[in-house]
């Protein structure tokens, strides 16, 4: 029902055209290899931070290997200018059968966990924190991959 509901928020929230498909993001791919490489009892993390102030951005990867390598990538091909658009990327990967509306985001934060990726390893849940739109704080997405074993 959670799930339902919350894939029904975040249509009408974050909505907006999208150019390509999930399957077609190179983002997807990077995403899973991060993740998949999550160790039982060593969680990975990634925070992406735009500064639309200065039209750049920074990404922390808690000094990992795994860290580094996603934080190059998301630098190198996420957007500048529009955090949602990279959480819509995040979101379209992360989550099964996500539609996109075309509604206009002016703010949201919030923070979930995605417990069935596809192409990820049952184990391994996927929690994002992310913020958008606040005055105070910098537009950020956080990705923290836990590898938990389903008993």
């Amino acid at each position: 029902m959670f799930k339902c509901n919350f894939k029904v928020l975040l249509i009408s929230i974050i909505g907006m055209p999208f150019i390509a498909s999930a399957q077609d993001d190179k983002l997807c791919e990077h995403l899973i290899s991060f993740a998949s490489k999550s160790k039982v009892g060593k969680p990975l993390k990634v925070k992406l931070i735009n500064d639309w102030a200065n039209f750049s951005k920074s990404c922390e990867h808690n000094e990992t290997e795994e860290g580094k390598e996603f934080c190059n990538y998301l630098i190198k091909n996420t957007s500048t200018e529009f955090m949602n658009l990279n959480l819509s990327r995040v979101l379209s990967c992360s989550v099964n059968d996500f539609n996109f509306g075309s509604v206009h985001l002016d703010k949201i934060s919030g923070e979930f966990s995605v417990f069935e990726t596809p192409s990820l390893n049952q184990d391994i849940t996927l929690n994002i924190n992310f913020s958008i739109g606040d005055d105070v704080i910098k537009d950020f997405i956080e990705i923290n991959a836990e590898n938990e074993p389903v008993e």
